[in-house]
């Protein structure tokens, strides 16, 4: 019989470790309810008809993209218009399906079509967006790209992940910003928010920006969240009526890395397993962004958030000089130039 007299603890220490997991989940459960009474409560203008918002989400055909769009869509009541962008057109006419449908007349839900990893792809895109489109009121930016974990480069020489991470994020930015400049002139909303990670970049090399000298998806990691970080702060410096928002979502259980090389696909399994009540659903983190782009993020500036949506704590985000800011932003502006048969097209 000595020997079952280990039966009980381990019993104990089960029930125990159970116990502890419903708490976490009920606490969690309790933490996005009040996120989802913040977003109840929210006074969106759109919901008392004083305008139809227009709102673009870049990626918004998967994850947290898509959680944040079919969020949105929710909240207003379909009183808003709702433009998707990425590559998939069929995954972004399931989505726009299960919106609410279009209440007021200037409501509606658009596809458009864009490989964000080229920036005469972008170009195309904003040049087209802003002749038919008076203002933007909301440009929400999630694309990323890990299909490989090496230097990928696209058809204009750029590495795809950078191209998707940092420069096309900017250049969506800098060419829309008219008109989101002019949704603030008329009383507006006028809005920017990147899903990325404020704060956790590490350091920025100076002397390789771009990582031309050393490339690797580790020095990717923990230097482009500084580039946002300093880039958001800039584009705030310049465009001081408009509110920029960086956010990090916490660990979202997508189908992001399902593409990835072996065994990146099998690592995040395993993380989404035994992390379990640490994470979210891409239609949970959706409400905890949308609770920082609609409560939190009250006024201009840049604005950095936590995955519950919550300013995060002060002192966590570096604080670029003028003359990073310079440095970052020449940079970035000579990445994102467009050359077309030898002239360079600048959007200004």
């Amino acid at each position: 019989m000595d020997l079952f007299k280990p039966l009980p603890i381990s019993l104990a220490l089960t029930a125990a470790g159970a116990a502890a997991f419903f708490r976490i989940l009920a606490a969690n459960r309790a933490r996005l309810a009040q996120a989802q009474q913040d977003l109840i409560n929210a006074k969106l203008s759109s919901t008392s008809s004083s305008y139809v918002p227009v709102a673009i989400f870049v990626g918004g055909t998967a994850g947290i993209g898509q959680g944040m769009a079919e969020a949105f869509a929710r909240r207003t009541g379909g009183k808003c218009h709702i433009i998707l962008i990425g590559r998939n057109e069929a995954s972004a006419k399931a989505i726009i399906s299960k919106f609410p449908k279009a209440a007021v007349p200037g409501a509606k839900y658009e596809f458009v079509q864009c490989d964000a990893s080229l920036m005469g792809n972008i170009k195309q895109t904003t040049t087209e967006l802003l002749s038919r489109l008076p203002r933007i009121n909301f440009l929400v930016i999630s694309a990323v790209d890990v299909r490989t974990l090496t230097r990928q480069e696209t058809a204009e020489g750029m590495d795809s992940k950078l191209a998707l991470f940092y420069y096309g994020r900017f250049k969506f930015i800098r060419d829309l910003t008219p008109a989101l400049e002019r949704a603030r002139t008329n009383g507006e909303d006028g809005k920017v928010y990147i899903v990325a990670a404020p704060g956790k970049g590490k350091h920025i090399d100076w002397n390789d920006l771009g990582f031309k000298k050393m490339y690797s998806f580790l020095n990717i990691r923990v230097q482009i969240p500084l580039y946002l970080d300093i880039i958001l702060q800039e584009l705030a410096t310049r465009s001081p009526m408009l509110t920029f928002i960086h956010a990090y979502p916490g660990t979202v259980r997508t189908n992001l890395g399902s593409h990835a090389p072996w065994p990146m696909p099998l690592i995040l399994r395993l993380i989404f397993f035994f992390k379990y009540p640490w994470t979210l659903s891409y239609s949970e983190s959706g409400d905890y962004m949308l609770r920082a782009m609609l409560v939190t993020a009250k006024g201009p500036g840049v604005w950095s958030v936590g995955e519950d949506g919550h300013n995060l704590p002060a002192g966590v985000v570096y604080k670029a000089s003028e003359e990073e800011r310079r440095r970052l932003w020449e940079h970035t502006v000579e990445e994102t130039t467009v050359k077309e048969r030898g002239k360079i097209d600048e959007v200004h």
